[in-house]
């Protein structure tokens, strides 16, 4: 060991123990927000904040089936009791009629504060008789029978008013005293949990309790139970992300070390290339985790990639020795190459490490730390390592001839350069087919569990979640009052046909201005008693049967005005929370909008109330600008990647000629990979664009090494080899990702394999190799 070799080693030693202290308490997420940049619009903040911890991210959508109603109606029962006795719910509601008894309680209690029909002429003589003349005919209906008891305490009816002012929505059909779906085969629920929806594990811990409730439920074994919501989602997401990424991990390992051992022949080389690639995955996990707090799953599936690229590294030096150098003489020869190789793909890394796009800056850490000290460790550690001497050259059982079969089409050069215009060309007239602006086409989430998700939300009469409006307020008092001034807005939009319903935060609470309005104009008792008498003269009523009445009229002339509080253990709790919302030091109103005619009408209409602080959203329109924005950002820091490496290109090679020679393959490549995806339907992600920079290195480490000259014809075929070796452990990396069921790792596996590939074609082609004589 050489006395500079020991510094180098100490280091080695210490980052590894120190990434794995971190590793082994990093702090691992899949949800799939947590990958977005923050935006500096506060609306856009408010979604993404609500996509991951609002009530909507709570929410659990439960269905029962596979046996008749009135079993199902009792089963639904079941669970709903057994998940209220956890401590993991906040509310179950499933439509039992018991649960309305609280809510009935509730608004009994706070009537002449939340109905809008409370005026002073509501308790006129007139207005009164009208009321107890309604009364006596409902009372001869057969609902009859439950008016009878409200009769002497809300004459007026202001229970059922506020009952019927709600949102109308077409809500889940009653069956035995539960909730069905729409064709009454499935018996349904709605729990809110009371962990956020990024708390995983607790959201893990609460799909099991429904699991758990629907084994004991009673029903038969050819029952189902169907769930679908935001942290069912994340839960199932989790668990496939998490089963990609070390599955695919494992199959690239596996597949690079029979790969390298067929090559090598030896375990010692063998276990000396994986150090490299090891080492720059720890480090570059454990970076993740010190800069961000947090390690994406997605993050970890990447790391799947290191395997590919930094595996080239030691490969390139062992493929290359010669039997009886040394590793350090062998490294002097192709040090040159592989240094520029190393920093390439370095400088690429360094483009998204500056994305404020956390999944994108995620991803460029973990390749920036890890492909640096994979070249570290192939430059510095492994020479220092036992035995330091190549004992035999690698064998050539793979073919390398191919290479030279490929080197020698230089006539037909021309071939690739009209594929290059051709690709232009359909580029240019599919230009609106390249990119994908849908941010729900990145989630693991099967298609046939967004239907269900959707079918079950249709027939609970969940609204539309795409069209939202937003009602932004210094304060929840001003959230309120613009609230109630926009339902009269609201309402002559739906007489126009623009929209069938909407719901709004002060339907169920309203603000303290109209509160205090309601309770002025609430006549004293004797004033309210002389009415009553004038009223009731000639109606079959006994004399002080609306006493009851009488007292709580007073009662609530001088009550505490409803709060939020005040709704707790009551289904309306969960309406003004979710669209009633702290959004910082402010605060949000979020009124859905049903069955939208015209978005473009809407979005007019709104823009013409200037200053009433409300915004009309199309969630999708503004997802798909969200990503647009951030695509032109990652495609101009691709474009400073690209030159950075140019630069760098320049400095090692000082020839423009070669330079441009390694720089065309790997662009005519991403190019045809580009075009190739557009034509077999494949719409290209943010998370391509990290695909086509890893192209960009990976195709610069071959154009390199074919641009190098080379001392004799022996040296040329053990580079061929060099580059069938990298590129088979590049495939097997990158296509076991293609093969991920995680969108966003199978569109980098897919993208990298393909333009390795096609890198490596072009540059034998394009290549001019140079022996020396």
């Amino acid at each position: 060991m050489t006395l500079h070799a020991r510094p180098a080693l100490f280091l080695w030693i210490l980052l590894l123990f120190v990434s794995g202290g971190i590793v082994a308490n990093m702090t691992m997420t899949t949800d799939l927000t947590a990958l977005l940049p923050r935006s500096t619009d506060h609306r856009q903040e408010l979604l993404v904040s609500q996509l991951r911890d609002g009530v909507a991210a709570r929410l659990i959508l439960i269905g029962l089936s596979g046996a008749d109603a009135e079993t199902l109606a009792q089963a639904s029962r079941t669970v709903a009791r057994k998940l209220r006795d956890t401590a993991l719910f906040a509310s179950v509601n499933n439509g039992d009629p018991a649960d309305f008894t609280v809510v009935r309680e509730v608004l009994m209690r706070h009537r002449y504060l939340l109905s809008s029909a409370v005026t002073a002429e509501h308790f006129t003589a007139t207005a009164l008789r009208e009321a107890l003349e309604r009364q006596l005919q409902l009372l001869a209906s057969p609902a009859g029978a439950l008016m009878k008891s409200a009769l002497p305490s809300d004459p007026t009816g202001e229970v059922a008013h506020i009952l019927s002012a709600f949102a109308p929505g077409e809500g889940p059909s009653m069956h035995h005293g539960a909730w069905f779906s729409s064709d009454g085969a499935k018996a349904l629920l709605v729990a809110e949990t009371s962990a956020p929806g990024f708390a995983l594990d607790e959201q893990e811990s609460a799909v099991k309790a429904v699991r758990t409730a629907f084994a004991s439920s009673g029903l038969p074994e050819s029952a189902a139970l169907v769930m679908t919501g935001p942290g069912v989602f994340a839960v199932d997401s989790r668990a496939t992300i998490q089963r990609d990424s070390w599955r695919l991990s494992l199959i690239a390992v596996a597949v690079v070390t029979v790969l390298l051992f067929t090559v090598y022949r030896s375990a010692t080389p063998l276990l000396l290339s994986l150090l490299p690639v090891l080492t720059g995955l720890l480090v570059g996990v454990a970076a993740v985790q010190t800069w961000f707090g947090f390690v994406h799953g997605i993050t970890l599936g990447f790391g799947a990639t290191l395997i590919g690229e930094a595996v080239d590294y030691p490969a390139y030096v062992f493929t290359q020795g010669i039997a009886g150098e040394r590793l350090q003489h062998t490294l002097s020869r192709v040090w040159p190459t592989l240094r520029l190789a190393v920093l390439t793909t370095v400088f690429g890394a360094l483009s998204m490490l500056c994305s404020s796009i956390t999944g994108l800056s995620q991803l460029g850490v973990l390749a920036f730390v890890g492909v640096l000290v994979a070249g570290f460790v192939t430059r510095w550690i492994l020479p220092a390592l036992p035995p330091g001497v190549i004992r035999s050259a690698p064998h050539h059982l793979l073919p390398v001839k191919w290479l030279s079969g490929l080197a020698s089409l230089n006539r037909v050069r021309w071939i690739i350069w009209v594929a290059a215009v051709l690709a232009l060309a359909t580029l240019a007239l599919r230009h609106d087919d390249i990119w994908d602006n849908d941010l729900a086409n990145l989630s693991p989430v099967a298609a046939s569990s967004k239907t269900l998700d959707e079918q079950l939300r249709k027939d609970l009469g969940a609204p539309d979640v795409r069209y939202v409006l937003i009602i932004d307020g210094t304060s929840k008092e001003e959230v309120l009052q613009r609230s109630e001034s926009a339902e009269l807005v609201l309402r002559r939009l739906v007489d126009d046909g623009l929209l069938a319903g909407f719901d709004l935060p002060s339907l169920y609470l309203p603000s303290d201005k109209i509160q205090r309005s309601r309770q002025a104009s609430l006549p004293s008792s004797d004033v309210l008693a002389a009415s009553l008498a004038e009223a009731v003269k000639g109606l079959p009523f006994r004399a002080g049967l609306f006493e009851p009445f009488l007292h709580d009229v007073e009662a609530a002339r001088t009550s505490p005005l409803v709060d939020i509080v005040n709704l707790q253990q009551t289904a309306f709790l969960l309406k003004v929370r979710s669209l009633l919302v702290r959004n910082g030091d402010a605060w949000a109103g979020l009124v859905p909008l049903r069955n939208v005619t015209s978005a473009t009408a809407l979005a007019d209409r709104f823009s013409q109330e200037v200053g009433s602080g409300l915004t009309f959203l199309d969630l999708k329109s503004e997802a798909g600008r969200l990503v647009n924005g951030y695509r032109h950002e990652s495609l101009r820091l691709t474009a400073l990647g690209i030159v950075a490496m140019t630069g760098l290109l320049w400095w090692g090679l000082r020839d423009a000629a070669i330079v441009i020679r390694v720089l065309v393959p790997p662009l005519l490549a991403i190019l045809l990979v580009v075009t190739l995806l557009t034509l077999i339907g494949e719409r290209l992600s943010l998370f391509h664009l990290v695909s086509l920079l890893l192209v960009l290195g990976v195709g610069l480490n071959y154009a390199l090494f074919f641009n190098r000259p080379f001392s004799d014809e022996e040296e040329q075929r053990r580079t061929w080899l060099s580059l069938t070796v990298c590129m088979l452990a590049t495939l097997s990396a990158f296509g076991a990702l293609a093969f991920s069921r995680t969108p966003v790792l199978h569109a980098i596996g897919l993208t990298v394999g393909l333009g390795a590939a096609g890198s490596l074609l072009i540059a034998a082609i394009l290549g001019q190799q140079r022996v020396s004589r």
